[in-house]
């Protein structure tokens, strides 16, 4: 019995060649082939914020309300979402949370869902408050709108050094706090972004922590001033950059990251 023969590509595409057309295929039916563009009909999320997300605010609340320690927190009162500004005029959004005892400063990651930072301030530690716009010298490029909040905890520590204004990792005995940039049209969501009323908040507690638990040695009581917030910017050009794309802020970038 003859084995069956092999054709060669050569004979087959001989072969091929001399069938005839076929009136709904081409020979090529693949080179002129482009992906077809389907455009999803999903909708954008409304927010832009990332923090402004329920789902994801709900998760970063219960995430940071693991961590709080009852001994030197207690439990957690009101949660705020506010801005702080540095003292080079940088932004970063953050979930402040008032405690019995302490004021939390958080820097959640919402793209990683999880906690950055945390910093603990003690409210019997807070001896000043300083409500009002803030102050730029002359030549400084950006200047932030609004009124702010200064919470400052040791009011006899000397001004800053100059190498101190200078270093942006200085550790400084205050934190500047804004009102958010965001706006929702959910009215819970809108009220936790309110910075007049976190500061009526802010003083109660920490003037019912003044009385509960004195430091010994100090004078007692907390200096609540409605003056300009002084920022010692000379010209603020990493404040401007980061500012105009908001760096300090999670939110939708059309595709060029968050």
């Amino acid at each position: 019995m003859d084995a069956p023969m092999e054709s060669s590509p050569e004979a087959a595409a001989a072969q091929d060649a001399s069938l005839p057309a076929h009136p709904m295929y081409s020979q090529e039916p693949r080179a002129a082939f482009t992906p077809q563009y389907i455009n999803t009909k999903a909708e954008r999320p409304k927010e832009d914020f990332f923090i402004f997300r329920p789902s994801l605010l709900e998760q970063a609340i219960q995430d940071l309300k693991n961590q709080l320690s009852k001994d030197e927190d207690g439990d957690m009162r009101t949660v705020w979402i506010l801005t702080t500004v540095s003292h080079w005029g940088t932004e970063n959004e953050a979930l402040v949370l008032l405690c019995d005892r302490s004021l939390l400063i958080c820097y959640y990651d919402f793209v990683g869902l999880c906690s950055s930072q945390i910093f603990r301030i003690p409210l019997h530690y807070i001896d000043t408050v300083t409500w009002g716009p803030l102050s730029y010298p002359k030549t400084a490029l950006h200047k932030r709108e609004g009124p702010v909040l200064q919470v400052q905890w040791d009011k006899l520590r000397p001004p800053p050094s100059f190498v101190s204004r200078w270093n942006p990792w200085a550790d400084l005995p205050y934190v500047i706090l804004a009102q958010h940039p965001g706006s929702t049209n959910q009215a819970e969501l809108h009220g936790m972004c309110q910075l007049e009323q976190f500061r009526e908040h802010l003083v109660e507690l920490v003037r019912l922590s003044h009385e509960r638990n004195p430091l010994p040695g100090r004078a007692n009581g907390l200096l609540v001033l409605h003056r300009p917030v002084n920022m010692e910017t000379s010209l603020g050009i990493v404040s401007l950059l980061n500012t105009s794309i908001q760096l300090g802020y999670a939110k939708c970038r059309s595709g060029f990251g968050f």
